[in-house]
């Protein structure tokens, strides 16, 4: 029997309905005595069907055929001949996009490691039994899994719950669909929305909501009816619970409830062992020595790891030449040359100092004394209103520490340390006045573009 022929009878053996939806692209490559190799669209098709369809689909040719055979499910190689290409379902030719989810991003292609072991089982607990962690909220700088883990658990709950109702976006998103709720009116349909119609919800950068506080009083609704209904939230922040400066108290200790992870820098063995999955999943032949070499030279960012490996295979591609130590030197070289001013004017250090004097500037002026004032004896009710904001500001803002503060204002550690706490309480008992002050510095220190660091 040739292949034509095996999936025509395969084709009638599945139901036209689940043909439809998953299998048009699939492909009979092979037929061996004992292995069928199946090829399909895409990876990410590709694990579904081998999931959900595989033992059907062994069982099925093993009756056509008459005879025990196992399946190699592959992804399909591209023709090179569009206009066959071009006949039947879009879904045969180009990537799958079932939903809003990146299917790149799944359990299997995060790579784990010691700086990031606990986020990612946190997050394959969530998956599977959503409410047993509630809230998850995983911290960590740019560039180091959590867009990932957010669409893992996303794309997991897609193939074993499909039920479930699941929401991803960013807090940008969140603001943006609120503020134009509000503008047209319409905010019962935008809380129907999302505490109603979400089993599982989803926030990214939930730091840019600082100073926002029309958005963190929605979000904390919105949070409230979702955990009180047993619905699961998960966040993701650059940052602690506790380090989200002018986000409200109740909201923060909300996030606090439930289970904090860390997701820290991979070390170098770790992103060797990322380097070679990511250019597995783009097909790219990356041998030992030059992983090696881009997991030594390109550290931290992970997106900086990824644009490395996309550039090599550009380039052997280009050029024709392989993929070795020469050729990624280059790339990497050329990166690290790209980046030179970036790393030199804003690495964190310079960023630290940058903000520093922005927020003293700032305090100066909202509060309309000197320098001279700020740094001096005086008691004077603005003066002292100035010192304690002032440093409140510094430690939240800056991350710096008391000691630091300290330093900087040139006062004890307990005076500091009281400054910092008395701002606080006046923040918790509904100071609305103080809040204000802050919350305008804060959007003071983002209209300069200033990154938190």
């Amino acid at each position: 029997m040739d292949r034509v022929e095996l999936l025509e009878q395969l084709k009638l053996k599945i139901s036209r309905e689940n043909w439809n939806n998953w299998l048009t692209s699939l492909e009979i490559v092979t037929v061996g005595d004992k292995v069928v190799e199946i090829a399909l669209g895409n990876i990410f098709l590709k694990e579904i069907v081998e999931k959900k369809f595989g033992l059907i689909i062994r069982q099925t040719l093993s009756d056509i055929l008459d005879r025990e055979v196992d399946i190699k499910f592959i992804n399909k190689v591209m023709s090179d001949n569009k206009s066959e290409n071009n006949k039947g379902p879009m879904i045969k030719n180009r990537p799958l996009k079932l939903s809003e989810f990146n299917p790149e991003f799944n359990f299997d292609s995060f790579v784990v490691g010691e700086s990031n072991r606990m986020s990612y089982f946190s997050a394959m607990e969530v998956a599977m039994k959503p409410g047993k962690y509630n809230p998850l909220f995983i911290y960590g700088d740019v560039g180091l899994g959590k867009t990932h883990l957010l669409h893992s658990i996303a794309n997991y709950m897609l193939l074993h719950s499909p039920d479930l109702k699941v929401k991803y976006l960013t807090a940008e998103d969140f603001m943006n669909e609120l503020m134009n709720a509000l503008r047209s009116q319409d905010m019962d349909n935008f809380r129907e929305k999302f505490r109603k119609n979400i089993d599982v919800f989803l926030i990214d950068d939930v730091q840019f909501l600082i100073g926002k506080n029309n958005a963190q009083n929605e979000l904390f609704h919105t949070f409230n009816s979702l955990f009180n209904s047993g619905k699961q939230v998960v966040i993701c922040s650059d940052r602690t619970p506790e380090e989200l400066a002018t986000f409200h108290p109740r909201l923060v200790s909300r996030f606090e409830m439930g289970l904090v992870v860390n997701i820290q820098e991979p070390d170098q063995q770790t992103r060797y062992q990322i380097a070679k999955k990511m250019a597995q999943m783009i097909s790219l032949q990356l041998s030992d020595d030059v992983a090696t070499y881009i997991a030594k030279h390109v550290d931290k960012n992970l997106r900086r790891l990824r644009g490395a490996i996309m550039n090599l295979m550009i380039h052997s591609k280009v050029t024709g030449e392989p993929v070795d130590i020469e050729s990624a030197s280059k790339i990497v070289d050329s990166i690290i040359s790209m980046n030179q001013n970036k790393i030199k004017y804003q690495s964190k250090e310079v960023l630290k100092s940058v903000k520093i004097n922005s927020l003293i500037n700032l305090v100066i002026e909202e509060f309309n004394i000197t320098k001279e004032e700020l740094y001096s004896n005086s008691r004077k009710k603005e003066v002292a209103n100035a010192r304690q904001i002032l440093a409140y500001c510094l430690k939240n803002f800056t991350k710096l520490q008391v000691k630091e503060i300290s330093d900087i204002l040139k006062r004890n550690h307990s005076t500091v340390s009281q400054s910092i706490k008395k701002v606080d309480q006046s923040l918790l008992l509904g100071n609305n006045i103080l809040k204000t002050q802050i919350d305008s510095l804060k959007s003071y220190l983002e209209k300069e573009k200033l990154d938190m660091v």
